[in-house]
């Protein structure tokens, strides 16, 4: 089988993860503006709800398939078989969920204003079982995957600016997002039955119960974090802190998923070269990850956190300025989800030790929970103080992690090298540069492109007086491309 270009695929992958952030800002603020707070509250304190019900029904399958078809994608036959045992497994975990589901919804939420939403929601679960991308990333099929997406993104939004025009008209948008759920997902699953065919000789559940088990918890750690200050919010406050919190929530995750790009893309070859016990390679690739990301997420973070309060009032208007405060802290916080990822997802989790990865996060999520217990107690449990505990214990959780790999994995991986940190320190130059610009600049449009401009500006150009690696690197490969075209 070829090897495939892992900065091609990053390329496919940041040009995927580029389309989904430009959608979203675009149609996003539709979205946030057309609806309003109320509204928007309400879908998003129901798709909470929907959501811990949800991850048992993909049951950390994409996560566990992803890196087993990688260590054996070149053997047609057990590929075949794992797909079969995965498939059916997951068509089990989707109706059984869906089934108790429908029971605790109409129990706990019938005749609510959440009971309609939670009904249109659960189409997902019908969906999910045509969910096989999974196998797209193991093969590194990230051209398709790039294609498709943006093929199904451009229908959703063509409906979405039919259908919602105004903030009754909330039922409909949640319709429209299981509806392009349900394209994205049937597209691939015809397109991997080219490629993998169903083999129902040695259908088995039993080798794959354990290890799935813990992956649906470590996968989906943000039952204790970020969906759990959603929960506690809808459930103890109110659905205007839902909606300033999920504001800045998927600000950031729009950003933060073009540096997760390269961390995705990454996952089958790590899981490869372990797997043909290549630790120097491994170890190298490993390390050259940390660096570029790091490259990448401090000026995105702290970019972020100087134009936070001016953000969300374009975004959303200015009903939605109390979400300033939550999207500067959120800022922060992208930059631990960065670590974290690299530490959880590229190391323990391809080790196969995912196990003691599970107690990590859960002892920090239970403190995470306590700290948001004793903030509800005395009343001062607010959107800005939920996401504030939350980057308190994933800082805790990255302590662990840290320790575990360089004590007991024996990895000499650095996370916080000066290689690393020092991207952080030219993008702490973007806080005395927002505050001047402030004073110079009016009109918050104007201000806040301007400060854009003017800091990426002043971080490539550190990049280049420093002669950094990363620079060096991707002009070499230019140049590379350049002269590759010029011979032909």
């Amino acid at each position: 089988m070829q090897k495939k270009s892992i900065i091609k695929n990053a390329i496919y992958k940041i040009l995927l993860n580029f389309f989904n952030l430009i959608v979203p800002v675009l149609i996003g603020a539709y979205v946030y503006r057309t609806l309003g707070s109320d509204a928007i509250g309400r879908v998003k304190g129901a798709e909470t709800i929907f959501n811990y019900f949800f991850i048992f029904a993909g049951f950390g399958i994409y996560q566990y398939g992803m890196r087993e078809v990688s260590r054996i994608k070149n053997d047609k036959q057990n590929v075949n078989q794992l797909f079969t045992s995965l498939f059916t497994f997951s068509l089990l975990t989707n109706l059984l969920t869906l089934l108790v589901y429908v029971i605790v919804s109409y129990l706990g939420y019938s005749g609510k204003a959440a009971f309609p939403i939670l009904m249109v929601y659960g189409i997902n679960f019908f969906l999910n079982i045509f969910y096989v991308e999974w196998v797209n990333e193991a093969y590194e099929d990230y051209g398709f995957i790039t294609l498709k997406t943006m093929i199904v993104k451009i229908i959703y939004v063509i409906l979405l600016l039919t259908f919602v025009k105004t903030s009754e008209n909330y039922l409909i948008f949640v319709a429209l997002l299981a509806t392009s759920t349900g394209l994205n997902n049937i597209f691939s699953f015809f397109y991997v039955k080219r490629r993998v065919k169903f083999d129902f000789k040695d259908v088995r559940f039993k080798p794959h119960l354990k290890p799935l088990f813990l992956v649906v918890i470590f996968s989906n750690g943000n039952i204790l974090y970020t969906q759990l200050d959603r929960f506690m919010l809808y459930q103890f406050v109110n659905e205007k802190s839902v909606s300033y919190y999920t504001m800045a929530q998927q600000i950031a995750t729009m950003i933060n998923g073009l540096m997760i790009s390269l961390i995705q893309v990454t996952i089958p070859r790590l899981s490869f070269l372990l797997g043909s016990e290549n630790d120097e390679q491994y170890l190298t690739l490993l390390k050259k990850i940390s660096k570029v990301y790091s490259a990448l997420l401090f000026p995105a973070a702290i970019g972020l956190y100087v134009v936070a309060n001016a953000a969300v009032v374009l975004y959303g208007k200015q009903q939605f300025a109390p979400a300033g405060p939550v999207l500067a802290i959120y800022a922060l916080y992208m930059i631990t989800i960065g670590f974290e990822s690299i530490q959880s997802n590229q190391v323990i989790y391809i080790k196969k030790k995912e196990h003691i990865l599970v107690w990590m996060i859960f002892i920090c999520g239970i403190a995470n929970l306590i700290l948001k217990a004793v903030w509800l107690y005395f009343g001062a449990l607010t959107a800005s103080s939920a996401i504030l505990t939350t980057l308190f214990a994933n800082l805790l959780l990255i302590a662990f992690e840290y320790f575990y790999i360089r004590k007991y994995l024996k990895i000499p991986f650095q996370l916080l090298s000066w290689a690393n940190l020092r991207y952080l320190v030219y993008s702490l130059t973007f806080i005395p540069i927002a505050i001047g610009m402030r004073h110079i600049i009016h009109g918050m449009l104007v201000q806040t492109v301007s400060i854009m401009i003017i800091c990426g500006i002043v971080y490539l150009l550190l990049l280049f007086v420093t002669k950094d690696e990363i620079v060096t690197l991707f002009s070499a490969k230019l140049k590379a491309r350049f002269l590759k075209r010029s011979n032909m």
